[in-house]
């Protein structure tokens, strides 16, 4: 394996190697014979490894996508964690949150889903996929993009990138470019192309904060299952907590020996400040003050990281480019975590990126009517998306309106 880039030009250059660039890469050459790939990732593999990322809960959409389409179901067997349906939980009284059993109105799943669903560990899966991608003909080009230049048009555009080699800059180009490369706006910077604020937004004004953890000892939440509730593990679920102004996660991304957990708050700026999160020590306090049982449950564990974002949720004006770039994932947009749509909105967009390419290579008479439908489609439900946010914060801490919301 090397990671030194073997030509300048591709048919399409990704910029970024996390969840979104390596399945758009393996989409495309699954689908679209001898073309030519290349990811700018400016992290290692033991890097890419690490989980600093939110995002490890997938529903079904996401997994039939992972699976089929990507062909990675004896993968996700094998390697990442089955995921036992959802469960969501309001406190009776905000001060007494000590046991799940005794202080906490839940709704569990009452079996397992039809269909499988996957808690990943999303280190291990971007790994792994860059792995899979360099064995299929991907060219990885390790390094940090540094500029853009976007042209009009069919022309290519290019990215310059600081090789981590320590070789200096190098210009790469692409006859279609994917900015996947997440927060770090590289479209939406380059084309004005970000929506950011209340007012974008309707009216959503959040933040997030999270913890992963090993070594959980899974009998402190619950030993076992509860017959009265649940006929499936009712740790193993994805389980939501819900409280005034705020929700939290809580996601297990391995089991075994490991038993690692991740743990996150989604938080309203109108009910809750995000200077009262942003460390690891006031997010623990946090969790003791509001859901003593979480805090129980990883106050002797090993942390793995921390990790605050004041401002996480933005919206863009264009998806896909008739210039040929295009911007999927956190690239994108982001609105909130609640209903675990980033890895589906991924996918839509996704398979709509891979059929503009194709139809293009194709010189196919419809090509651009058919990009302006999928960039209208897929702006206009990352909308929905982050419209299921409007007015959260009024509703997150009344078991009787989530319900209905949920």
């Amino acid at each position: 394996m090397t990671d030194t880039p073997v030509a300048t030009h591709y048919d399409v250059l990704i910029l970024g190697g996390g969840f979104g660039g390596l399945c758009q890469a393996r989409h495309l050459i699954r689908n679209i014979p001898g073309i030519k790939v290349a990811i700018v990732e400016p992290h290692s593999l033991e890097q890419l490894a690490e989980i600093e990322k939110i995002g490890e809960s997938t529903v079904e959409i996401a997994a039939m996508f992972l699976g089929r389409e990507l062909g990675l179901y004896d993968y996700l067997v094998e390697k990442q964690q089955p995921k036992v349906g959802l469960a969501y939980h309001w406190p009776r009284d905000v001060t007494k949150t000590k046991s799940v059993k005794e202080d906490y109105i839940s709704v569990w799943p009452t079996r397992n889903p039809k269909m499988p669903s996957w808690q990943i560990h999303r280190g291990r899966l971007e790994r792994d996929l860059l792995l899979m991608n360099i064995a299929d003909g991907v060219t990885w080009i390790h390094g940090k993009v540094t500029s853009l230049d976007l042209t009009a048009g069919t022309a290519s555009n290019g990215a310059t990138v600081e090789l981590a080699d320590g070789s200096g800059s190098k210009e790469f180009r692409g006859d279609y470019l994917v900015d996947a490369a997440s927060r770090a706006f590289l479209t939406g910077r380059e084309k004005d192309n970000m929506l950011f604020g209340p007012k974008n937004l309707f009216g959503l004004q959040n933040g997030t904060a999270w913890v992963r953890v090993t070594g959980v000892q899974r009998e402190t939440f619950l030993d076992g299952i509860d017959p009265d509730r649940t006929i499936t593990s009712q740790y193993y679920a994805t389980n939501h907590w819900m409280g005034p102004g705020h929700w939290l996660w809580m996601i297990p991304i391995t089991m075994g020996d490991e038993m690692q957990l991740s743990l996150g708050v989604m938080y309203h700026h109108q009910v809750i400040k995000g200077k009262d999160l942003d460390t690891r020590d006031k997010f623990m306090a946090f969790l003791k003050a509001n859901h003593e049982v979480l805090y129980d449950l990883v106050k002797d564990c090993k942390v793995d990281d921390f990790a605050h974002w004041s401002r996480p949720s933005h919206f863009c004006k264009q998806m896909f480019s008739p210039d040929r770039w295009y911007a999927i994932g956190d690239a994108a947009y982001f609105g909130d975590a609640f209903y675990s749509q980033g890895t589906s909105t991924i996918a839509f967009a996704i398979e709509s990126v891979t059929e503009i390419i194709r139809a293009s290579r194709a010189n196919e008479a419809d090509v651009e009517r058919k990009r302006d439908a999928y960039d209208r489609f897929n702006r206009w439900w990352g909308a929905n998306v982050v419209h299921l946010y409007r007015d959260h914060y009024k509703h997150l801490g009344h078991a009787g309106a989530m319900s209905s919301r949920i």
